[in-house]
C-alpha cells in the first residue's frame, strides 16, 4: 500500500471510529446505596406539630444504562406499586436527611424520627381515594426523557445537568426539570443524583389536610433520587 492510500485509509478509519453509533452500558443499582424518595412538607397552623414525611420508592424494577462518552444518551426507568412504598422508614430518614440539608430541600437538615403509629396513619391516609388512590392506580412510574449541561460546556455548579423526568401518578404523568449531577468513577461505579420539585396538585391530588387545616402538607414538594451503580456485567454477556 502506498503511503497516500494508506493516509486515506487511516483517515477513513478515524472518521468511521468518530461517527459509530455511542455504547450503551447497563448499569446494576446498589439498593443500599441508592433512594428515590419524596419528600413532604409541613404546613398549616399546627405545622409545629406535625412532621415533614420521606416516602421512599423500592428500586427492584429499576432500569439503567450509560455511554460514559455521551451522557446525555442516559437512559433510566423505575416502576413501583404504591402498596409498596415505605413511609418515614428510620434509617432512610436518618442516612438522607443531611444531604437533603445541603441540597436545599429540607432547611433544617434534620428529619427527626416518626412514631410508628403515626408512620400507619401516614400511610394509610397516602394510599386512600383522596390521595394516591393506590387500589385502581396501582402503579407509580419515573422515566428519564433527557439530559443536557446547564450553563455550557464550562459550567462549574454543584448539580452541572438538568434532568427531564416524567413521573406518572394516578394515571396522570407530568414532566418536570431537575437539576443533576454525576459521577463516573475509573472502575466505572457510578453516582448520580437528582432533586425536582412538583406539586400534589400537579397531579391532582389535593394536599393533605387534618384538624381542619390546622395540620396539612404543602402543595410543593420534592422528588430526589440517588443512585449507585456498577456496570451490569452479566447483562453485557448476553448474546
Amino acid at each position: 500500500m502506498s503511503r497516500s492510500a494508506a493516509m486515506v485509509f487511516a483517515t477513513a478509519l478515524a472518521l468511521m471510529a468518530r461517527s459509530a453509533p455511542a455504547e450503551m452500558r447497563p448499569y446494576r443499582l446498589d439498593p443500599s446505596a441508592s433512594v428515590i424518595a419524596v419528600l413532604t412538607h409541613k404546613a398549616g397552623l399546627a405545622a409545629r406539630l406535625a412532621h415533614d414525611h420521606l416516602i421512599v420508592a423500592p428500586l427492584a424494577a429499576a432500569s439503567l444504562a450509560l455511554d460514559p462518552a455521551a451522557p446525555e444518551r442516559a437512559s433510566f426507568q423505575v416502576a413501583v406499586r404504591a402498596e409498596a412504598l415505605e413511609v418515614d422508614p428510620a434509617a432512610a430518614r436518618a442516612r438522607w436527611a443531611p444531604r437533603l440539608g445541603e441540597l436545599g430541600a429540607l432547611p433544617a437538615g434534620e428529619l427527626p424520627a416518626v412514631a410508628p403509629g403515626d408512620g400507619i396513619k401516614v400511610r394509610q391516609a397516602m394510599l386512600d381515594t383522596g390521595q394516591l388512590d393506590a387500589a385502581r392506580h396501582p402503579e407509580i412510574t419515573v422515566e428519564l426523557l433527557s439530559i443536557t449541561r446547564r450553563g455550557g460546556e464550562s459550567a462549574r455548579v454543584a448539580l452541572a445537568w438538568t434532568a427531564r423526568v416524567r413521573i406518572t401518578v394516578r394515571g396522570r404523568a407530568v414532566e418536570v426539570d431537575a437539576p443533576l449531577r454525576y459521577e463516573l468513577a475509573a472502575d466505572g461505579t457510578l453516582e448520580a443524583e437528582a432533586l425536582g420539585e412538583l406539586r400534589f396538585t400537579d397531579f391532582g391530588i389535593p394536599p393533605y389536610r387534618a384538624m381542619l387545616g390546622a395540620v396539612q402538607n404543602a402543595d410543593l414538594f420534592h422528588l430526589f433520587l440517588h443512585l449507585k451503580a456498577t456496570p451490569d456485567a452479566a447483562a453485557g454477556s448476553e448474546p
